[in-house]
């Protein structure tokens, strides 16, 4: 790929959600460590096919560009890849772009994912920002400080645990041993008896 000076898209196209999709090919001048979404950011700059015909942008969904949200998701080449991930250099040519199949079209690349995020929205998940939760309260030992004068709960054993750094016997002597916790008014509590 390398000694290449261009690459191909070709590109499924869909103007409209009811419209009959199309096949267009373009072709953009090879850049090293180039991944798709730079590709379809060149197509966009100057939108003419292959063929010397001028035709409208490319729409795709793109917005983090870490790979991480997953917005810009799309088939290259047969397989469900992220653009921003994907480098050219590794995939053959012609790149085939298309949008997913399960979700309906918008346009172009872009779907509308709102089922997914309403079936998200359904199974709540998602951690609260604030921390506080509504599924399920937080478990709470049942021992309590003894020096002070309000009970004061501490957290379960397993939210205090660690795990030793290496695997020698001294660490698993020490993983082995009861914890010891300090509850919100910083008084060491014993290990419970088993």
């Amino acid at each position: 790929m390398a000694n290449n000076k261009s690459v191909i898209l070709k590109i499924k196209r869909q103007l409209t959600p009811d419209a009959k999709p199309s096949w267009e090919e373009f072709e953009i001048p090879y850049k090293p460590n180039m991944n798709i979404t730079s590709a379809l950011m060149e197509v966009a700059a100057n939108p003419v096919t292959r063929d010397g015909k001028q035709t409208t942008p490319v729409t795709y969904d793109s917005n983090c560009l870490e790979e991480i949200c997953g917005s810009c998701a799309m088939i290259i080449n047969g397989r469900a890849r992220m653009a921003c991930s994907t480098l050219i250099d590794h995939i053959d040519q012609p790149i085939k772009l298309e949008p997913f199949s399960k979700f309906p079209v918008v346009r172009d690349l872009a779907v509308d994912r709102s089922v997914l995020f309403e079936n998200l929205k359904k199974v709540k998940a998602w951690v609260p920002v604030d921390g506080t939760t509504t599924s399920a309260p937080a478990r709470v030992s049942p021992r309590t400080c003894r020096k002070s004068p309000i009970p004061c709960r501490i957290a379960s054993p397993a939210a205090a645990a660690w795990k030793p750094a290496r695997n020698s016997p001294k660490t698993r002597a020490l993983s082995a041993r009861p914890l010891s916790l300090r509850c919100a008014c910083s008084t060491t509590i014993p290990p419970a008896k088993r």
